[in-house]
């Protein structure tokens, strides 16, 4: 099967408004782009295909997504006689994206870190002659990226751009399946509102 008919295929299947249209469009090294599909009722954002590389996004989690790259790869081996059978991937990578409101100072630093933003504070009032707060912006955790072929995503919680930091707005990535990322921020949580009662 040509990679056109493929893709003709997967559009009628998963009813992708925008799929690739020219020759440079098909080269899977570079990623061969689907966007805006349905599964059932799970939308699909994105599905790419990489020479060695599959990638779906959905906006509702990664466990959607991953049920829908697993029925996709079926559907193509019953329909289209891909060489795939249920299960033999043998590793996922995930990124998880998140959008939430806490009450919760996330952002709390250090002493010396705050010691910084006071001090940018005054500095920076001074210089502009006008009210400029400097508060951190974000954390962010991940591993040292020499010590992989391929990195991972880093663990990041940030204030949630264009929006207030009064609004106590956030957004968090990790490579990570979306239920254990929301884990780990409600028990981050609850660890920063603990250390402030004591």
């Amino acid at each position: 099967m040509s990679v056109s008919e493929l893709v003709r295929k997967l559009a009628e299947q998963y009813s992708f408004e925008k799929i690739p249209t020219s020759f440079e469009q098909l080269d899977p090294g570079k990623g061969i782009h689907f966007f805006e599909g349905v599964s059932g009722s799970i939308p699909i954002k994105e599905f790419i295909i990489y020479d060695t590389l599959l990638v779906l996004e959905t906006r509702i989690s990664t466990e959607a997504s991953k049920y829908i790259l697993e029925e996709i790869l079926l559907w193509g081996a019953k329909d289209l006689g891909l060489n795939y059978k249920a299960n033999s991937i043998n590793r996922f990578g995930y990124i998880s994206d998140v959008t939430f409101f806490s009450d919760a100072p996330l952002l709390d630093v250090p002493p010396a870190i705050a010691k910084i933003a006071a001090r940018a504070t005054r500095e920076l009032t001074e210089i502009w002659k006008e009210p400029v707060k400097y508060e951190p912006l974000n954390y962010s955790v991940g591993h040292d990226p020499t010590t992989r072929k391929y990195g991972i995503a880093p663990f990041t919680i940030i204030h949630r751009a264009e929006s207030r930091f009064s609004e106590n707005k956030y957004f968090s990535e990790a490579p990570l399946p979306t239920d254990i990322h929301w884990e780990m921020l409600e028990e981050y949580e609850k660890d920063i509102l603990a250390s402030k009662k004591a």
